[in-house]
């Protein structure tokens, strides 16, 4: 039996938003909880980037996702997201894997699509929630 992975969210595959991969990623994995990692997360627009921080008072909350077919989900994952491509909106995504927080406290690791570059001009998203900032 292959591993199980993990995957953490923050964006529109998030529980909430009605994007066809994000019904894709419910029918592909098992829904764990919420979570947060240690980040920060700004607006790029049509959806969110986030970046690790050193500062333990950055959150980036989203959705967490165990993954039975790890390398087929991740595959799909990895070409939706663009990894390693430039996009239009000046990001570049690479996947992590990076410690999360459940909300039932348990500790993780997930995979993560974090944005690989420069974030000066970014703007960011308070409180690091991108489904209560699209709500607001």
């Amino acid at each position: 039996m292959a591993a199980v992975g993990t995957l953490f969210v923050y964006g529109t595959l998030r529980r909430g938003f009605a994007h066809p991969m994000a019904k894709t990623l419910e029918e592909l994995g098992r829904y764990l909880g919420r979570g947060t990692f240690q980040g920060r997360l700004y607006d790029r627009g049509p959806y969110p980037v986030a970046v690790l921080s050193s500062d333990p008072s950055h959150r980036v909350y989203g959705d967490v996702y165990a993954l039975e077919a790890e390398e087929r989900v991740l595959e799909l994952m990895d070409e939706y997201e663009g990894v390693g491509e430039p996009l239009e909106t000046g990001v570049t995504f690479e996947r992590k894997q990076t410690a999360v927080r459940l909300a039932d406290g348990s500790r993780k690791t997930a995979w993560i699509y974090l944005h690989s570059g420069y974030t000066d001009h970014f703007v960011p998203i308070a409180g690091g929630d991108y489904l209560a900032f699209k709500n607001r």
